[in-house]
């Protein structure tokens, strides 16, 4: 077993990530998230999500005038059409009128009752026949595939791991399943709240993604006219739940988080492409932590944390294990954590599901994050970056979120108050000097 408890060491690795924080994150004046620049969404067709958005209102200090209701199903999921019409265009003339009015909106709250995902949009190129072609032709690649793994081990050439057809075969699969994937539109399914972070934006391909312009990961933004809002949602498995949620964050805020942080990397090796690189973020994480006022204990042995091996969890990031919560954890008031792996806000209702956002909520995490189709690994924030910001005390739980998410118009959702800043009244992370949110 590998597994350290951080605490004391790494003040010159800290030092250097400070000092790239500083000067990679905006210099505006830009003041902190405010109440009244917060729009709640809310769907007039559910009870609970009136009553939710009213008690935001209430418990938050938000004004009357921005709770925008709007009528849209009461499913998880809504095609593009709807959310273009019910969704996004009501929400952006709440938006304007508020403006108008001089209340300029920074960030949206979606509620329960709101769908989650967008469904995909076939390109009109796309026939039926040339589906079932590609289809039918990935069906053969994949059982030669399967023929050549049951001849044996493949042999050695030059490192690759694979014989030659072997690699011949994974790349024509990789590339029709690219292709499969472009003529179903599988690529424009979308997070209805990452969507309605460019409810303001001018037109854009709903392929894929767009890139975050507050995202301080290293990456270019996109371009300075990209009007884009900060976004969480107030969701749960139920309204109670949901409501949870709100006054546990409201609750913790006066008082501070207190607890552990947990840490589950696989041991992999970093030079072993995406999945090494973000294999060694988690263990980066744990040596900037060394000198935060909470225990940090990371597990770098490739199974997951197991039954009670987490006990008083306050803030965590692991990976992987797909659509199946591993129920470690006993959370204290406040949690904040995420899991990584494929489509684990898939649905935050269907009783037969183990997604991890899922369970988290419902074993007592105060705000999450997860995707709700196959967001690829580079979309998730980098816990090297998410938790010392928000163990700072100098940023909202939504400020965190929009400066660690890459991409906009794509899979990712963050589920919790985004007013929520767990260390504002004791911070948890020394980052000195803070830069502007």
């Amino acid at each position: 077993m590998e597994r350290s408890c951080a605490r004391q060491s790494g003040a010159g690795r800290r030092l250097l990530w400070l000092l790239w924080v500083v000067f990679a994150l905006p210099s505006s004046g830009e003041t902190a998230l405010l109440p009244e620049q917060v729009l709640v969404v809310v769907n007039e067709a559910t009870a609970d999500s009136i009553r939710l958005g009213r008690l935001y209102l209430e418990l938050r200090k938000v004004p009357e005038a921005n709770l925008a209701p709007v009528s849209v199903p009461d499913a998880e999921q809504i095609t593009r059409a709807e959310y273009e019409v019910k969704l996004a265009t009501p929400v952006r003339q709440a938006v304007e009128a508020l403006g108008r009015r001089g209340i300029r909106i920074r960030c949206l709250l979606t509620t329960y009752g709101i769908p989650l995902r967008i469904g995909a949009v076939r390109p009109s190129t796309s026939s039926p026949e040339e589906i079932r072609t590609h289809r039918d032709r990935l069906g053969h690649v994949q059982a030669a595939l399967d023929s050549v793994a049951k001849s044996g081990p493949f042999p050695n050439t030059g490192g690759a791991g694979d014989a030659p057809d072997a690699q011949a075969l994974r790349a024509e699969r990789l590339r029709l399943r690219a292709e499969l994937s472009r003529l179903l539109g599988s690529d424009t399914v979308a997070a209805v709240d990452s969507e309605l972070a460019l409810v303001l934006s001018g037109p854009y391909s709903i392929a894929r993604w767009q890139p975050n312009p507050y995202y301080q990961g290293g990456r270019r933004s996109a371009p300075t006219e990209t009007q884009a809002l900060m976004i969480s949602r107030l969701d749960a498995p139920t309204p109670a739940h949901a409501e949870t949620l709100l006054r546990t964050a409201v609750a913790v805020e006066s008082s501070g988080l207190e607890g552990h942080a947990y840490l589950d990397a696989r041991g992999l090796d970093s030079a072993r492409g995406a999945y090494g690189r973000f294999d060694a973020d988690i263990r980066k994480t744990a040596h900037l932590l060394q000198e935060s006022r909470i225990p940090v204990t990371l597990d770098n042995r490739k199974e997951l944390f197991g039954p009670g091996e987490a006990p008083g969890a306050a803030l965590y990031c692991g990976w992987y294990s797909l659509a199946e919560y591993r129920d470690a954890f006993q959370w204290v008031r406040g949690a904040v954590g995420y899991h990584v792996a494929s489509a684990e806000g898939r649905s935050l209702r269907d009783p037969k599901r183990n997604y991890w956002v899922k369970r988290m909520i419902e074993d007592g995490v105060t705000a999450t994050l997860g995707p709700v189709a196959e967001p690829y690994l580079e979309a998730f924030p980098r816990p090297s970056l998410f938790f010392p910001l928000l163990m700072s005390g100098q940023y909202t739980l939504a400020e965190v979120f929009a400066m660690t998410s890459p991409y906009l118009s794509w899979q990712m959702i963050l589920i919790g108050d985004p007013l929520y800043n767990p260390c504002r009244k004791r911070p948890l992370y020394p980052l000195r000097p803070v830069p502007a949110p």
